[in-house]
């Protein structure tokens, strides 16, 4: 049987992750405000995952994909068609990380 062993990450690596879930929130809370609401169940769906350096930001429910690409639709509540996109070209996640890294070591 071969033993699974959780990777030990350097300083810089812990630091550069923390930022990115951070930032990820950052973007994911954003995309939630962008996003048009009926129920709620949609932005219910949203998610953050990280996985060592690699994050992913997306919502899982069928009614925000279909959402999130018909342009078109025109939303009585409020809220846009591309609302992730239009999230993650306002938020900057890089400077979560640079930020988490710089304060690792001050």
């Amino acid at each position: 049987m071969v033993k699974m062993h959780t990777p030990i990450l350097s300083t810089a690596e812990k630091a550069a992750q923390e930022g990115l879930r951070k930032g990820l929130k950052v973007l994911l809370d954003r995309a939630r405000e962008l996003s048009p609401t009926d129920t709620g169940d949609s932005d219910k769906s949203g998610f953050v995952a990280i996985d060592d350096l690699t994050g992913q930001v997306g919502f899982g429910s069928f009614v925000s994909m279909l959402q999130h690409e018909h342009i078109e639709w025109q939303h009585l509540g409020g809220g846009q068609a591309k609302f992730l996109e239009a999230a993650a070209a306002e938020v900057d996640v890089s400077e979560y990380v640079f930020d988490e890294i710089r304060e690792a070591f001050s």
